[in-house]
């Protein structure tokens, strides 16, 4: 009788479980080929730009289902890596092409890669979506660099996300002295903006 009572007990147990609604779990974003990046500078005689050309990576979000994501807090992004392709910078210049890739050392590191570490705060945005204030770290020429920044994130009209911002740099956080060219007469600035804009589908 008693083991009776006991595989009753397990079965409506069981039962009730069964009735309780699924816990969603994580949904991965791919980045695709509309994304855009830019790194933006200058130099004493002259500004110049170069774009990312080859970006891959993914990001994770916990229960994205909504589409404006009113309810979304701090935990709701959980994972972001990207990686852009050093070989596949261009700024329209074969010459500059050729040095930055030698500065930023493609052959022994030819990827540009960023990772998240946490998201500090988020707000809701304007557009609708949310702006988020996250730690990440970047690693390019084979030293890594930790930055903090502010991200946009919205829902796109396919249902998948536009991911954007612009982040200040300098060529020496990554241990490159700027270049300089015809006897020193022309002089990079240290300083650099990245501006991108990611579009990603879910998997």
């Amino acid at each position: 009788m008693r083991k009776r009572k006991i595989l009753l007990s397990v079965l409506l147990v069981f039962l009730g479980l069964a009735g309780l609604p699924e816990v969603s779990g994580a949904q991965t974003y791919t980045v695709t080929d509309a994304s855009t990046m830019t790194i933006y500078g200058s130099a004493n005689v002259t500004d110049w730009e170069a774009k990312v050309n080859t970006i891959r990576g993914e990001i994770s979000l916990r229960n994205a289902d909504q589409a404006d994501f009113s309810e979304a807090d701090a935990s709701w992004l959980e994972s972001v890596s990207i990686s852009m392709t050093v070989e596949d910078i261009d700024s329209d210049s074969r010459r500059m092409n050729n040095n930055m890739h030698g500065y930023l050392k493609k052959d022994e590191y030819p990827e540009i890669t960023y990772r998240l570490v946490e998201v500090r705060e988020l707000a809701q945005s304007d557009n609708p979506g949310v702006v988020l204030t996250v730690r990440g770290i970047i690693a390019a020429a084979g030293v890594e660099q930790e930055i903090v920044h502010d991200v946009e994130i919205v829902r796109s009209e396919s249902g998948g996300l536009v991911v954007s911002g612009s982040q200040d740099l300098k060529m020496t956080e990554f241990g490159i002295d700027p270049p300089t060219a015809v006897f020193g007469s022309i002089r990079s600035r240290d300083e650099m903006t990245i501006t991108f804009e990611l579009h990603l589908e879910q998997d």
